[in-house]
């Protein structure tokens, strides 16, 4: 009896003995498993399966000590519009498969991709030269051309990429990232799809970009800026048809800042609404104050594009007029011809709108670089502005059967048509004799604060252009 009972505990502590170890066992199965899986969670990507943020510091904080890289920071052109327009799950695929392609150029050994988040990749290049780096980014944008098959969707989809090659040590690894993503940043201002290498210049200007960002909101809230005038003159009739407001900032220490300079910034900020009402504002109180002392002539303001997206602008141009107490006519807007290639209907609503208060609207920069033709004859506007790429050059033949070609078109329309830079006396004949009556460039007088514009305004009043230019 006591050998079978003994026989039975030894049975017993075996079974437990073993219990213990299948349990040991698979708890360190089970444990590894839940380590993989963190592991995952914390360094890949849930989209692509490349990995993300995190891995890239965790491969730069295992990198040989004072080694170098090239950094290629890549964006997709345009990913906004496929999301907006197709839905983000349709932008999800998209991600995923340019990391699909992206994993083909990767070897676990010299060139490593991560996904930085949203539409942004990073490649880094171990002990990378220039030439190097540099074909990489060529390869790349050779893949990205080829078209994306999604959902029965056929996209096609480019990338930007910024290149900086340097040392990876803790102190500069900021450095060489940050010289990266500004470089992309370039190759998007030049026309996208294509690579940009960083350098001190592009690093100069986007310090001065960055300065600009934290000084505009101080400037728009201490209304640091002024209006310059430049006329606008009618050669069939020999007087002034109108002058344009032209906005400038005048900053204690960096100077004056030009437009194209400042609006962009203002565009990417949410100030561009503010700026255009205290534009809108100054430009109608002087035009009225001119009205009054017998100075009546319309006042063109140019309006952007962001301006279009926002329900309020028809209300403000209304509550404008209502303030400085100028009348509809006497103001004119214009508008870049990019703008009617943004929700059409929406943009000839607004339009509309604006002509039936009694406002004029000009197209500008016409033929600069986009194409409204086929939607000119819809278009609610009084006049086109000819980009200064038609009036430059005036003397080469093709020059002028272009500009030909627009007056005809434009006159079958009943639309006026504008030059700008027009800047000696052949420009202004070979614009007159091509049909062009109205112009405005150097030739007639540059952009003037309100003191001296007011002085040419009262000597336009009783004497021609000629006489004008003489007293010049």
């Amino acid at each position: 009896m006591i050998y079978i009972q003994g026989l039975v505990t030894i049975v017993v502590l075996y079974f437990l003995l073993l219990g213990s170890l299948i349990y040991i066992v698979l708890q360190k199965r089970t444990n590894a498993a839940y380590r993989q899986e963190l592991e995952k969670l914390a360094y890949r990507d849930s989209i692509t399966g490349l990995p993300n943020r995190h891995a890239m510091t965790r491969f730069f904080d295992s990198y040989e000590a004072g080694g170098s890289a090239g950094v290629l920071f890549m964006d997709l052109d345009h990913f906004k519009a496929v999301n907006d327009t197709l839905g983000h799950h349709i932008g999800d695929q998209l991600v995923k498969e340019v990391g699909a392609r992206l994993r083909a150029f990767t070897d676990g050994v010299r060139q490593h991709a991560f996904r930085i988040g949203g539409d942004e990749f990073l490649f880094i290049r171990q002990s990378a030269d220039i030439e190097g780096a540099e074909q990489l980014a060529r390869e790349i944008l050779h893949d990205m051309k080829l078209p994306f098959l999604i959902e029965g969707n056929e996209l096609y989809v480019t990338c930007s990429i910024g290149i900086s090659v340097g040392s990876v040590r803790e102190q500069e690894r900021l450095t060489l990232l940050k010289a990266a993503d500004t470089a992309m940043y370039r190759a998007k201002a030049l026309g996208k799809n294509q690579y940009c290498f960083y350098n001190e210049q592009i690093g100069n200007a986007q310090i001065r970009r960055m300065e600009l960002e934290k000084e505009l909101r101080r400037a728009v809230e201490q209304k640091q800026f002024y209006l310059v005038y430049q006329p606008k003159w009618n050669v069939q009739t020999n007087s002034l048809s109108g002058y344009e407001a032209f906005i400038r900032w005048n900053h204690g220490r960096l100077g004056v800042v030009h437009p194209d300079e400042f609006i962009p910034v203002a565009e990417e900020n949410g100030l561009i609404m503010p700026l255009t009402e205290w534009t809108l504002q100054a430009a109608c109180f002087q035009c009225k104050e001119w009205m009054d002392k017998g100075l009546d002539h319309p006042v063109a303001v140019n309006v952007s594009l962001s301006l279009f997206r926002n329900d309020s602008l028809l209300e403000t141009i209304r509550t404008v007029l209502k303030q400085t107490g100028l009348p509809p006519d006497r103001l004119e807007l214009e508008i870049t011809e990019s703008v009617v290639l943004h929700d059409v209907n929406d943009i000839m609503k607004q339009l509309t709108g604006i002509r039936e208060l009694g406002i004029r609207v000009a197209m500008d920069d016409f033929g600069s670089g986009y194409s409204a033709l086929g939607l000119l004859d819809r278009m609610p506007i009084d006049s086109l502005k000819l980009d200064r790429l038609f009036t430059s050059d005036l003397d080469k033949p093709v020059k002028q059967t272009m500009v030909q070609a627009i007056v005809l078109m434009a006159e079958s329309l009943n639309v006026e048509v504008i030059a700008e830079g027009v800047e000696d006396p052949q420009h202004m004949t070979l614009l007159r004799e091509l049909g062009c009556h109205v112009m405005q460039g150097y030739y007639y007088g540059k952009p003037m604060e309100a003191p001296a514009m007011e002085e040419w305004l009262n000597h336009a009043a009783s004497r021609s252009h000629k006489e004008l230019m003489q007293d010049e």
